[in-house]
C-alpha cells in the first residue's frame, strides 16, 4: 500500500512538474506577443524558454525551440530598426542572434510532427506506406521566417568577416547558400541563381582560408568555381590553400586552369606549371608553354628566366645567359633572374676547374654585380652568400668580411 502511495504521488509531481514547464512555454509564447518590446524584453524571455530546453519534460517538443529561434529573429530584427533609427548596434551581437535562431529552427524541425489521429483518437495509417500519418505544425512558419531572412545571412556575414570573426562568417554564408538553394526558396520563387551562390561561396571560401582553415577554404573555392565564379582573387586564394595544403596534384591542375582562364596576366601560375613540368623532366611541355606565354607577353622577365633554366638544363649554359640577360634587362630588380645570370657566369668561369685564370677572374667581375644585387635583396639565400664567398676569396676582396 505504501508503496503503492509513493508511486502515485512520484507521478502526481512529475506531472505538476511537466505542467510548470508547459506554463513556462506557454507564458513566454505570451510575452512576445506584444507589439512593442524591446531587445531587452525578448533576451528576458529567451532565457526564460532556454530552460525549458534542457528540461526533460520539454527539450523534445518542438513548440519550445519554435519560440526560442521566433525569438533569436525578433532580436536580430530589433537591433536593426533600431539601426535604422540611428542607434548604436553592435552588428556582431545581430548576427549571432540571426545565426542561433537558424540553430534553434532546425532542431525545431526535427522534432515537429504530430500524430494524424480521428475522432476516437486512434492514429490514421497512411495507405501507402502502412505507418501513420504524420502532419507538421511549425514547419511552414519556420521556413518562411528563414526564407524572409534569407538576404540578412549574407548580410552578417560581411559584419562578422569586417570583424576578423571568420568562423562566423563561414557559417552565415554558408547559412545564406543552403537557403538561397533550398526547395522552399525555389517555392517562393527567391532563389539566387549561380552567379549569386559563387560570389558567396568565394567568400565563405576566403573566411575559412582567414582562419587558416585550408581544407575548407579549398572545398568551397572549388564550389565557387563550379558555380560560375572564375574570378583572379579566387584563383590565387586557391593556390595558395593548396601550397599550405602542400597538394602538389591538384595545386598544378588549379594553376593549369588559371593560367588557360586567364593568360598570361600572372607569371606565377607559369612558375608552378613550369616547376612541375621541370621535376617531371617533360621539358616538351615546358618549352611549349614558355613559348606560348612569351609571344603573348614579351615582356615580363619572370618567363625569361624560367626559359634560361630550361635551356641551361637542356642545352647548357651558353644557350641559358642570353635568356638570364633579357630577363635582367626587363627588370633589373628582379632576385631570382640577378641570381641565374650571375650564377650561370660563375659556373662557367669554373667550369675547366681552373678558378684563378684570367678568363675566370673577367667573369666574376661581369658575375659580381648581379651576385651583389641579388644578395641585397635576398640576405638570407645560402646559395648565393656561398657563391660570392668563393669569388671574393679567389680575387682577394676585403668584401668576404662583410658577408
Amino acid at each position: 500500500m505504501k508503496k503503492t502511495v509513493l508511486v502515485l504521488v512520484f507521478l502526481s509531481s512529475g506531472l505538476v512538474w511537466a505542467a510548470a514547464q508547459q506554463r513556462l512555454v506557454n507564458e513566454v509564447k505570451k510575452e512576445i506577443s506584444g507589439l512593442s518590446l524591446t531587445v531587452d524584453n525578448y533576451k528576458n524571455s529567451l532565457k526564460k524558454i532556454t530552460k525549458t530546453l534542457e528540461n526533460e519534460e520539454t527539450k523534445d517538443k518542438a513548440e519550445p525551440w519554435w519560440i526560442a529561434g521566433k525569438i533569436q529573429y525578433s532580436i536580430y530584427d530589433k537591433m536593426l530598426n533600431n539601426k535604422a533609427l540611428g542607434e548604436k548596434v553592435n552588428p556582431v551581437e545581430a548576427g549571432m542572434a540571426l545565426i542561433d535562431g537558424y540553430d534553434k529552427f532546425q532542431v525545431a524541425l526535427v522534432k515537429d510532427s504530430v500524430k494524424v489521429t480521428d475522432k476516437k483518437g486512434n492514429p490514421v495509417i497512411d495507405k501507402k506506406t502502412k505507418k501513420c500519418k504524420v502532419k507538421t505544425k511549425y514547419s511552414q512558419d519556420i521556413m518562411n521566417r528563414v526564407v524572409d531572412h534569407m538576404v540578412d545571412y549574407s548580410a552578417v556575414a560581411g559584419d562578422f568577416y569586417l570583424a576578423n570573426d571568420w568562423e562566423h562568417a563561414y557559417r552565415a554564408w554558408d547559412i545564406y547558400c543552403e537557403i538561397a538553394t533550398s526547395d522552399w526558396a525555389k517555392k517562393k520563387n527567391v532563389a539566387e541563381p549561380d552567379s549569386v551562390i559563387g560570389y558567396n561561396r568565394f567568400f565563405q571560401g576566403l573566411a575559412a582560408y582567414q582562419a587558416k582553415e585550408y581544407d575548407k577554404a579549398v572545398i568551397q573555392l572549388a564550389n565557387a568555381r563550379n558555380r560560375g565564379y572564375r574570378k583572379k582573387a579566387l584563383y590565387d586564394t586557391w593556390i595558395d590553400a593548396l601550397i599550405k595544403q602542400q597538394d602538389t596534384i591538384y595545386l598544378v591542375s588549379v594553376a593549369h586552369e588559371a593560367h588557360d582562364m586567364l593568360g598570361s596576366k600572372d607569371p606565377r601560375y607559369v612558375h608552378i606549371l613550369i616547376n612541375h613540368y621541370l621535376k617531371s623532366k617533360n621539358y616538351a611541355e615546358a618549352n611549349s608553354l614558355l613559348d606560348e606565354v612569351i609571344l603573348s607577353d614579351s615582356l615580363v622577365a619572370d618567363y625569361y628566366d624560367l626559359k634560361g633554366r630550361l635551356i641551361e638544363i637542356e642545352k647548357g649554359i651558353d644557350e641559358a645567359i642570353p635568356y638570364y640577360k633579357k630577363a635582367v634587362e626587363l627588370n633589373d630588380e628582379h632576385p631570382t633572374a640577378l641570381f641565374d645570370l650571375g650564377n650561370a657566369l660563375y659556373n662557367k668561369a669554373i667550369e675547366n676547374n681552373d678558378h684563378k685564370s684570367a678568363e675566370a677572374k673577367v667573369l666574376y667581375e661581369e658575375a659580381l654585380p648581379f651576385l651583389e644585387k641579388a644578395y641585397k635583396l635576398m640576405p638570407r639565400n645560402e646559395a648565393l652568400k656561398n657563391i660570392l664567398s668563393r669569388i671574393y676569396y679567389v680575387m682577394g676582396s676585403n668584401k668576404l668580411d662583410l658577408l
